[in-house]
């Protein structure tokens, strides 16, 4: 009887303590609609129309992305002291045991980090956080099956250097500009 109770007391002490950690996704949800936040979703089918120039590879790749979803907060000198906080939040959400490093990139003001969860070679959810002392940070959530780390980052440095016309997000960059 003492052992049973004993148990049901560190099950008990265990859920409550884990029910205090804030996950990525929780994040997400809480900031979503908060003015200090820029927030949009992206489906994997907007890189798949019609119209795609993607290569067979890339297209193979994305076929594993279900979407992606982004909230980034643009650093303005009001907001000097939630910036702090905020990437304070996500830093400490990111060094829990249940997302993995995979890479860290960039120097002086600006870096990112990536991360994922799932096995090495077939990931569920890839994480990339991205932070510029000037213009602010970002977080986007790439979920998808069984995606391949390598195969991802070769897709994004495609679109990052330009070398992809993806028809879906012709106008995707205008939406934050002044």
């Amino acid at each position: 009887m003492k052992k049973t109770v004993l148990i049901l007391v560190l099950l008990t002490l265990g859920l409550v303590s884990c029910e205090n950690e804030t996950s990525l996704q929780e994040f997400y949800v809480e900031n979503q609609n908060d003015k200090q936040y820029l927030a949009f979703d992206i489906p994997a089918s907007l890189l798949t129309g019609e119209n795609s120039k993607l290569t067979a590879e890339q297209k193979a790749t994305v076929e594993t992305i279900r979407k992606v979803n982004i909230l980034g907060f643009p650093k303005k000198a009001e907001n000097e002291v939630a910036f702090r906080e905020e990437q304070e939040k996500l830093s400490k959400i990111l060094k829990s045991d249940k997302y993995n490093l995979l890479m860290k990139y960039g120097g002086g003001d600006r870096k990112a980090e990536l991360y994922y969860m799932g096995e090495e070679d077939a990931i569920d959810e890839l994480i990339v956080f991205g932070s510029d002392e000037e213009k602010g940070f970002g977080i986007a959530r790439v979920t998808g099956d069984d995606m391949n780390p390598e195969a991802i980052i070769k897709l994004f440095r495609s679109f990052e250097k330009g070398e992809l016309d993806v028809q879906g997000l012709q106008n995707f960059n205008t939406m934050f500009k002044d």
